[in-house]
């Protein structure tokens, strides 16, 4: 069986509000917000941790979405060297023009790392992604094979097993690293196949849904404040349920208006290039930090706004980076076609 090749505009819709909610994590957390309105408890400390409860699901959310696409496609060594080459663009790229502005804030071992970025770890969530894709085509098997009756309790099981049990008891003894790690996205890329073979979607309506997704945000965020920080984490069962029912939600859209339609189908392609671009260890480490002293002293309105302001800035700038590497990489594979049929006539 094979899928089609229309993309379902839900998903990719869903693919760029959870790379929102990834920078909208790295603005709050690296960049120390977080951090500054941690002692108040006041208004400043309920929205940006309430933020941050539901951005949480982000990367769990990009994993469901590999595991509902990846169901029914093919292992492709051309796709994982594409991946390699687009990683290895941002790594060596980036720390060039570093190289070329700041000498100083560059050493050897920044480009020794930037050569080798999987095998170092530069983006934890790409090295892991490399294991997940070598492992998919025996996923897909399990799951076309067994059947649905089968996998429900399996995946409850699981659950249960590796969300619930290290949560409530504050224990890893799986190795799970707080989901930064194959094991985990194993689980949630099983549950994104899963939801595609079952239909789940279907199931289920928005209002309910939409509640749910609210519920489990606030719980988060409750259990947080009341000082059970293992809830603000990937594996924790109520960041977990959100992020299905987030994308549960995202795939009942199955239209919306022809302009946006557009720009959605433009702007999805572009979002690994925005997680490449700002994750790249140079910026995470010592520009995005920095982003504190913009509201720091600001009123609560401004507050508000400077948060999604730098949010959007981050996404934006990583998706315009993205976009003409693109152009770029069309033109050189346009030259290389055109010397080969120079050099055969």
């Amino acid at each position: 069986m094979t899928a089609k090749k229309t993309k379902h505009i839900g998903i990719e819709c869903c693919r760029i509000l959870a790379m929102l909610m990834i920078c909208n994590l790295h603005v709050l957390g690296m960049g120390g917000i977080l951090e500054k309105v941690d002692s108040q408890k006041d208004l400043y400390y309920i929205f940006a941790n309430f933020l941050e409860a539901f951005s949480y699901s982000a990367v769990n959310i990009y994993i469901l979405i590999s595991g509902y696409v990846g169901l029914y496609s093919q292992f492709s060594y051309k796709k994982m060297f594409s991946f390699w080459i687009q990683i290895i663009f941002y790594t060596i790229s980036i720390t060039f023009v570093f190289a070329i502005f700041s000498k100083s804030s560059v050493n050897l071992s920044d480009w020794f790392s930037a050569l080798t970025p999987i095998s170092h770890g530069q983006y934890w969530y790409m090295s892991c992604y490399f294991g997940l894709v070598l492992i998919a085509p025996f996923l897909n098997q399990a799951v076309l094979t067994l059947k649905k009756e089968q996998l429900l309790p399996i995946v409850s099981g699981a659950f249960i097993y590796f969300s619930v049990i290290p949560t409530v008891f504050k224990q890893d003894i799986l190795g799970l690293w707080g989901g930064y790690s194959v094991l985990w996205m194993i689980l949630l890329y099983t549950i994104g196949a899963i939801i595609r073979k079952s239909n789940y979607e279907s199931r289920f309506q928005l209002r309910n849904v939409s509640g749910f997704i609210l519920f489990l945000t606030s719980l988060t965020f409750i259990l947080c404040w009341l000082g059970f920080e293992q809830w603000r984490s990937y594996i924790s069962p109520t960041v977990t349920l959100q992020g299905i029912a987030i994308f549960l939600l995202f795939l009942n859209i199955k239209d919306i208006p022809l302009t946006f339609k557009r720009l959605v189908l433009l702007i999805s392609p572009l979002t690994l290039g925005v997680y490449l671009f700002h994750v790249h260890p140079l910026i995470f480490r010592r520009i995005i930090p920095t982003i504190h002293t913009l509201v720091e002293e600001q009123e609560f309105p401004i507050f508000v706004i400077m948060i999604l302001v730098m949010t959007l800035a981050l996404f934006f700038s990583g998706a315009m980076i993205e976009y003409f590497r693109n152009k770029l990489m069309a033109y050189i594979l346009t030259l290389i076609k055109s010397v080969k049929n120079l050099k055969q006539t």
